[in-house]
């Protein structure tokens, strides 16, 4: 079990060591129905000392246990009384009139946890014991919350370690108002210590415990708002919460890791190519919760950085809040998938449509689509700073074959790398020609790069030298399908000036747009080109346009 942490409390660690007070008293069990005389009586006087009554002298702040008849006057040193006696009118010091039912030994018993030499014994392990039962029957944080509350008489929450809300008993709309500021002042400051500097900076009246997960890094915050001080009772208790928090986050690590190991090993050997039968397949994404009967849509994503393309995947912490919020889309959107993160990419199968529902392919691919943009957008917010790039497969219907649709996937990923943007989705039907040109570039690079040579280099360079947009334009009017008025309109040039820049084109790379061969190389070379990482430049009067604009 993870260590028990009280770094970053202050307030517990010194509640649990320092003098006991007459409030402390007021919050025991078997004190709590007891009448308080005077009702208004002040209690932050220091408890030190316990003992049953009797003698004339007493040392100073000492609580005398009175099972009998009321000292009258108390001995010097008293600082209250515990009895069932009313005290006479003008008594000089506190009274806790007990209850004729109430057990004298449990008053002992609590009286001992407040102020002997160790305080807390008691409220711990009867705390402890309650926790058991929600542990035990696995219910989760919610129920471990639920219990805490019951124990502490506060609201209570629990928050994992990017500060997202697991659980909360109790919480109103003012409480969930200064716990959202809380934490999004904490994001923007400082969102690489989110756990430690939330701690560090809750406000009055949150009080905010830190759980520690495996290697002591944390993984839980445990949230409650107290009203007034804080008691021994109640810090015996938070810190058996912090123990119970822990215990459940170790569990649920657990089977979540398995899940995603068993997950990653079913996706790994469809892509691998590995043998499947199909019953085998069936059954086996059926114990993580998926039905792949129907076959499924592969879709792929990659996060990335749109300033820095070069930085390293983002840490575990942003990939698993990350996973778990396109978990959340498709349980609702499209249920029953299969969602797993490996590496540096996200892998999710679309699970096709049952026995009894209507295999359309070209709906289901359009419902993917779909879902790939709500994805994008639902998931923005849990990866600031990073944008998602999706791939999107065709619709195989077989579950046996779902290795090749992994593999298309995978394909239009890596090409969309290429030619997109960050950001972008990409299907592999939308990837045409360039699949066949990126198997070239992908086995024989430099054989890609001769073809480029020989049709777009010239261009390039002409345009470069000279300030031209010779490839802008050819790009346009392939665009277009040579059309020569669109094209001069998209690019507010006159359709004389298209006939020179084409003319020109064919002189240096020697080859005529005119021609059916010579216009399909070129259109080749233009996929090439971006393939290989060189983008078609932004046409002149479209920038002055933008700029202008803006």
């Amino acid at each position: 079990m993870p260590a028990r942490d009280l770094a970053y409390s202050s307030s517990l660690s010194h509640l649990l060591t320092r003098p006991a007070t007459l409030a402390d008293l007021r919050d025991m069990p078997s004190l709590a129905g007891a009448e308080l005389v005077p009702p208004g009586a002040d209690l932050g006087s220091v408890v030190r000392e316990a003992r049953p009554a009797g003698g004339d002298t007493v040392a100073a702040n000492e609580l005398l246990l009175c099972d009998g008849p009321l000292p009258d006057p108390p001995p010097a040193g008293a600082v209250a009384v515990v009895c069932r006696v009313t005290p006479p009118q003008g008594y000089p010091i506190p009274v806790f009139v007990l209850d004729q039912s109430t057990s004298w030994n449990a008053v002992i018993d609590d009286v001992s946890d407040v102020v002997g030499d160790q305080p807390g014994r008691h409220r711990a392990a009867r705390a402890r014991e309650a926790f058991r039962h929600p542990l035990f029957d696995g219910r989760g944080f919610t129920a471990l919350a639920d219990t805490c509350r019951d124990l502490i008489g506060a609201p209570v929450a629990v928050l994992d370690d990017y500060l997202d809300v697991l659980a909360e008993v109790g919480v109103d709309d003012t409480h969930t108002l200064e716990l959202d500021t809380a934490i999004a002042a904490v994001r923007q400051s400082d969102p690489s210590r989110t756990v430690e500097a939330f701690i560090d900076a809750a406000p009055e009246p949150i009080t905010a415990l830190r759980v520690l997960g495996a290697g002591g890094r944390p993984a839980l915050v445990v949230v409650t708002w107290l009203t007034g001080q804080m008691t021994r009772s109640q810090a015996a208790v938070l810190v058996e919460m912090v123990d119970a928090c822990a215990i459940e986050w170790s569990r649920q690590e657990v089977r979540t890791d398995t899940e995603s190991e068993i997950r990653g090993d079913l996706i790994r050997e469809l892509m691998a190519g590995e043998p499947i039968t199909k019953d085998a397949l069936i059954r086996r994404a059926r114990h993580l919760g998926a039905d792949l009967s129907g076959g499924a849509i592969a879709m792929l994503g990659k996060l990335e950085d749109p300033q820095h393309a070069q930085h390293a995947a983002p840490d575990e912490r942003v990939t698993r809040r990350f996973v778990q919020q396109v978990r959340a889309v498709l349980e609702l959107a499209w249920p029953r998938g299969l969602v797993d993160w490996d590496g540096d990419r996200l892998l999710v199968l679309l699970p096709g449509p049952r026995e009894h529902e209507i295999a359309d392919r070209h709906d289901i691919e359009a419902r993917a689509h779909a879902l790939s943009t709500r994805v994008i957008s639902a998931t923005k917010d849990a990866v600031p700073g990073l944008v998602l790039s999706l791939a999107i497969s065709r619709y195989t219907p077989e579950p046996e074959r779902l290795g090749a649709a992994l593999e298309e996937a995978s394909l239009a990923l890596s090409i969309g790398a290429r030619i997109g943007s960050p950001g972008d989705v990409v299907t592999f039907e939308e990837t045409g020609t360039y699949k066949l040109l990126f198997q070239i570039f992908a086995d024989r690079p430099d054989e890609l790069a001769a073809f480029y040579e020989q049709t777009l280099a010239p261009l390039v360079r002409y345009d470069e030298q000279y300030q031209t947009e010779l490839v802008t334009t050819l790009a346009t009017y392939l665009e277009f399908d040579c059309n020569l008025a669109a094209t001069a309109a998209t690019l507010f040039t006159h359709r004389h000036t298209i006939r020179y820049r084409l003319d020109r084109i064919a002189e240096l790379c020697g080859l005529d747009i005119g021609r059916t061969d010579d216009r399909e190389k070129l259109s080749l070379g233009l996929k090439s080109m971006r393939l290989l990482g060189k983008r078609v430049p932004t046409p002149l009067a479209k920038e002055s346009q933008t700029s202008q604009g803006s």
